[in-house]
């Protein structure tokens, strides 16, 4: 993983979340409109850096459609999604709706929640106490 972006849009607000790997550390950044969830940056540790990566690679981002979204229905959720993974040299890019999560968006979730810790929000079975 070079860099990951995370978009999230929802009737509360949006949220930007950004981490570039630099020497085996993950820095990162978050910008957030949502009351739950404040705007933050920094970076983790060698042992947490090293847990995000794996985190990611088990979401398999790369393997992950263009675009996750109710086909038939016509109704939007309301809830958007949009992950941007740039691994070498290639950009990786699939977008969504909350009940409509590829396999791995969960891993995606954990590897977040090491930099936010209130990152349950970005799943449909939102539980952060």
């Amino acid at each position: 993983m070079n860099r990951i972006e995370f978009h999230f849009d929802c009737l509360d607000g949006r949220y930007f979340f950004a981490a570039v790997e630099d020497d085996g550390i993950i820095r990162f950044t978050s910008e957030s409109t949502i009351a739950e969830l404040e705007s933050s940056e920094g970076e983790l540790s060698k042992e947490d850096s090293e847990l995000f990566v794996k985190r990611i690679d088990e979401a398999g981002i790369e393997r992950w459609e263009k675009e996750y979204r109710p086909v038939l229905s016509k109704i939007e959720d309301g809830v958007k999604w949009k992950v941007i993974l740039y691994r070498n040299e290639k950009e990786y890019v699939s977008k969504g709706e909350e009940t409509y999560e590829p396999y791995g968006y969960d891993k995606l979730i954990d590897a977040l929640r090491l930099c936010e810790g209130k990152a349950s929000y970005f799943s449909a079975e939102a539980n952060d106490e």
